[in-house]
């Protein structure tokens, strides 16, 4: 979990990096396309106001976890990757209510801040693989061609967004 810590959204959004990065290898249809939550959240519209919202949440999260090593060490600690949004969403309102008021305090539920944070790194790792040349078109059912051309129009916002999701700790 070094790439960008979300706290508890990560949990899932890295368990389907893996998924994501097998797209280069040029699948008939996007890896995963039979999981609706990686499904919804492939049809999520993004928008620059939702990611910074996103950012805004994430860096009062990880100002609340630097300061509060013992929450810290919880949310590492916790592994919710094998459950869907609506339980992710549950179990952090549930287990780490500090992290789920902040996040509402930035205007967004947890289960939209899980979501938003999934559909983010699902369109920017197949935008990326295209930017690099690793594959030359979008898989059927892997972004929309909306999210597709939000994320190319407006991807050096979009890097300095991702750089915001990264904690300092972590840069």
């Amino acid at each position: 979990m070094k790439f960008c810590r979300l706290p508890i959204a990560a949990l899932a959004v890295f368990s389907l990096l893996p998924v994501l990065a097998r797209a280069a290898q040029g699948p008939a249809t996007a890896p995963g396309a039979n999981n609706p939550d990686l499904a919804e959240a492939r049809n999520y519209t993004l928008t620059m106001d939702k990611l910074n919202k996103l950012a805004d949440a994430t860096d009062a999260v990880n100002k609340l976890l630097a300061s509060d090593a013992a929450l810290k060490a919880k949310v590492n600690a916790s592994n919710n990757d094998k459950l869907t949004l609506d339980q992710q969403s549950k179990a952090m309102d549930a287990s780490f209510p500090q992290v789920a008021a902040v996040i509402h305090a930035h205007g967004i539920t947890s289960r939209e801040y899980i979501l938003i944070s999934v559909a983010f790194i699902n369109d920017v790792t197949y935008v990326g693989l295209k930017r690099q040349g690793m594959i030359q078109t979008y898989p059927p059912n892997s972004i929309t061609p909306q999210n597709a051309a939000f994320v190319e129009s407006n991807w050096d916002k979009i890097q300095a967004i991702n750089k915001r999701l990264t904690p300092q700790d972590q840069n």
